[in-house]
């Protein structure tokens, strides 16, 4: 794959409009999951990750069908080769949530490089997550019955420490895809708390 993951242009665009975002790079050991997320990479080249918060200050998370027990996270959706983040982001709020985007902001950039084994360091694949927060108002509905989309439930922002150790706690197979999306939850925690909390008082 030679194509890059992230279009200079495009995050030239997101910081005019927005202004600098933080940027943070980690590395998954993503056991059984690498193999899924190396096949995806021929129809994505990453994805966006919504942090969805309506007038109360709850923030929107979501289960899938094959998920196991109280495994609970922040909504994500691919974005295409030939796609912008902002488009996919309103394309799979549509799609996952069914939920109108009164405004939206981008709010930074996780890149990884992902691993099958601890032994296999001549075997990374790069993946990104576009991070945005939205705000909305109303109740969630799945559009897209493909999505397995099992439930949806409104949390505190201060939920998001206690959600990602439940992520990293997953036994195999699920320990390195639970790795993975816990660092999600701790990027938004550490870098805009502050901005989840005042939101639920205005």
């Amino acid at each position: 794959m030679n194509r890059p993951l992230i279009a200079p242009s495009e995050l030239e665009t997101l910081t005019a409009q927005f202004g600098p975002q933080p940027h943070q790079h980690a590395t998954v050991i993503g056991d059984g999951w690498w193999e899924e997320v190396r096949r995806s990479l021929s129809r994505r080249r990453g994805e966006v990750l919504m942090v969805i918060q309506r007038p109360g200050g709850e923030i929107l998370v979501h289960t899938k069908a094959f998920y196991p027990p109280e495994a609970y996270r922040l909504p994500t959706g691919g974005i295409g080769w030939e796609e912008t983040a902002w488009a996919a982001l309103y394309r799979e709020i549509d799609e996952e949530t069914g939920l109108p985007v009164r405004s939206a902001m981008w709010w930074g950039l996780i890149t990884y490089t992902l691993y099958p084994s601890e032994g296999a360091q001549d075997r990374g694949i790069p993946f990104v997550s576009f991070v945005f927060y939205v705000r909305t108002e109303g109740e969630p509905r799945v559009a897209d019955r493909a999505e397995q989309i099992a439930d949806f439930r409104w949390v505190s922002p201060e939920a998001l420490p206690e959600i990602a150790r439940r992520l990293e706690s997953l036994d195999a197979p699920w320990r390195g895809w639970g790795a993975f999306r816990a660092i999600g939850h701790r990027f938004v925690w550490e870098h805009h708390r502050e901005q989840l909390l005042l939101s639920r008082i205005r």
